[in-house]
């Protein structure tokens, strides 16, 4: 058994769809039970949601899995206008009963994936709302209005396509970034997937190297079957994943980097997309724990119920 004698956050991506869908949402919901308390729970907003439906999830989120701290996103480019934005806020807040505090704002470009390839901050897309960057909201004072202390924003390891190299992209963060500790609020950098360890680890280790001390989330995919890694990294404009990939070894090689940079120059977390399913995800998280490749801290509570077919 390795020791690695690394403990780091865990933060997961699930779809809205997964816990309003009447042939998923009960068992969504009763894995969500299993990961640690405080675990962040990143919701995205896709172009076909119902406005409604981020508020219907965040409801049963607070009723059925009030341990975890969800973080639904925003498409600040799909936003209609900033009253509409500030009604949504409220419906949100009166969902959780005013304890929403971390939103993630994304730009939101058409038919691009919500929490990875948003095209070039320097070249927006025509917007027919108010904000046609993320910048623009956040500088709005909407999200800070409306109770919301922490904000999640998008960092990319391979730049963004062939626009925005990761040094640009490093700039754009940073004015963001600024732009919220002006406002009194924290950010916090949550990463594109990315299947090449130490190009992730390196943007992180560049992001401390522009004195940028925003807590990181380290976006890392669990196991899936090859053609779907292959698929979602051309959607989200990434390098695909080479063959054989395992996520396992991935993983081991972001402990070894945390464990050298420590918590003040490392990430705070690793953020999964569990593409293969969240329950495969967990079984998995629970292995490599077990293993000592990476510890999670919290650990991962109630891990024998998912070798023994909870469902």
């Amino acid at each position: 058994v390795r020791s690695t004698h690394v403990c780091m956050r865990l933060s997961l991506e699930v779809l809205p769809t997964k816990l309003l869908g009447s042939g998923t949402s009960s068992l969504t919901t009763s894995l969500l039970a299993l990961v640690p308390r405080g675990t962040r729970v990143y919701l995205p907003s896709l172009p076909g949601d119902a406005p409604a439906a981020m508020g219907a999830v965040l409801a049963h989120l607070h009723a059925s899995a009030p341990h975890v701290e969800p973080v639904p996103h925003i498409a600040a480019s799909r936003v209609p206008s900033e009253a509409e934005l500030l009604r949504r806020l409220d419906s949100w807040q009166e969902a959780c009963s005013n304890q929403l505090s971390e939103v993630l704002v994304v730009r939101g470009d058409e038919g691009a994936h919500d929490t990875a390839a948003h095209g070039s901050p320097a070249s927006p897309r025509p917007s027919g709302g108010p904000f046609a960057t993320t910048l623009d909201l956040l500088e709005s004072g909407a999200l800070a209005r409306r109770g919301v202390e922490t904000v999640g924003l998008c960092g990319h390891p391979e730049g963004i396509g062939a626009t925005v190299s990761t040094g640009e992209g490093i700039v754009h963060l940073k004015g963001k970034t600024a732009a919220l500790r002006r406002a009194g609020q924290q950010p916090r950098i949550v990463t594109q997937i990315c299947f090449d360890a130490e190009r992730a680890t390196g943007f992180v280790d560049a992001l401390r190297a522009a004195e940028e001390e925003a807590p990181v989330s380290l976006g890392l995919v669990g196991p899936a079957k090859a053609q779907l890694l292959q698929r979602m990294a051309l959607q989200c404009g990434v390098r695909p994943p080479p063959p054989a990939t395992e996520p396992s070894e991935l993983l081991e090689r972001v402990a070894v980097w945390q464990r050298l940079r420590g918590q003040r120059h490392g990430a705070e977390a690793i953020h999964i997309y569990p593409f293969g399913g969240l329950r495969t995800t967990l079984q998995w998280l629970l292995r490599v724990e077990g293993e000592g490749v990476i510890g999670l801290a919290p650990p991962l509570e109630a891990g024998a119920k998912l070798w023994a077919g909870h469902e």
